[in-house]
C-alpha cells in the first residue's frame, strides 16, 4: 500500500508520500495525530517507507541513534543489516517486508527485497503507487505532483501529501 517518491535536485532532496493507513481490508477512517508515519526526518536522515507500520515504527526508533557511516551503497547496506538484526532482537516475529527510500548527505538510496540497495541518481518511488509516480517524475513532475497522481489513480494511495525538503 502507499507511495513514497523522491527526487534529487542539484540543491536539494525532495521526498513526498501519501497518508493512507489500512488495517486488514479496512481503510483507517479516523485521523491520527502523526500523518508523517511513512515519511520522517531523524538523525540527519530522511526516511520514507512502505509496508507494515510495525516495521516502519521500528525503523524510526532505530534511526534515532543509528545511521549509515557514509552515503555509499555499502554503508547503507550495513545499516540495513544492523537494523534487521536489532529489530529481530526486539521481536522474534519481525520480518523484512518493507521498502525504503533514504536520503543522506545529499544522496538518495532505494532499499527493496531486504538487501538490494541502489543509489538513485535522479528520482525513484516505492509502494503500490510506484509506477504512477515514476511515470509522472519521468514526465518531469515533482515528487508532490507524482504522489498526487498516484493518489488519483491507485486505490491503495490517498491524501494528504506529506513532503520533506532537505537542502544539499
Amino acid at each position: 500500500m502507499s507511495v513514497v517518491a523522491a527526487r534529487k535536485y542539484s540543491d536539494r532532496l525532495v521526498f513526498a508520500s501519501d497518508s493512507i493507513r489500512v488495517s486488514g481490508h479496512l481503510r483507517e477512517t479516523s485521523r491520527v495525530t502523526d500523518e508523517r508515519g511513512k515519511l520522517f526526518e531523524v538523525n540527519d536522515l530522511v526516511i520514507g517507507g512502505v509496508g507494515l507500520i510495525m516495521e516502519l515504527s521500528f525503523m524510526q526508533i532505530f534511526a534515532r541513534n543509528h545511521k549509515p557511516a557514509a552515503a555509499t551503497v555499502e554503508s547503507v547496506l550495513d545499516f540495513m543489516v544492523e537494523f534487521y538484526s536489532w529489530a529481530t532482537s526486539k521481536d522474534s516475529s519481525f520480518g523484512k517486508r518493507n521498502e525504503y527510500l533514504i536520503g543522506i548527505e545529499g544522496e538518495v538510496f532505494r532499499i527493496c527485497d531486504s538487501y538490494l540497495v541502489e543509489k538513485i541518481n535522479e528520482f525513484s518511488a516505492i509502494g503500490a503507487g510506484e509506477y504512477f509516480a515514476l511515470t509522472a517524475m519521468y514526465l518531469d513532475k515533482t515528487p508532490e505532483e507524482a504522489v498526487s497522481i498516484a493518489n488519483e489513480l491507485c486505490v491503495y494511495c490517498a491524501p494528504p501529501i506529506n513532503t520533506i525538503v532537505k537542502p544539499i
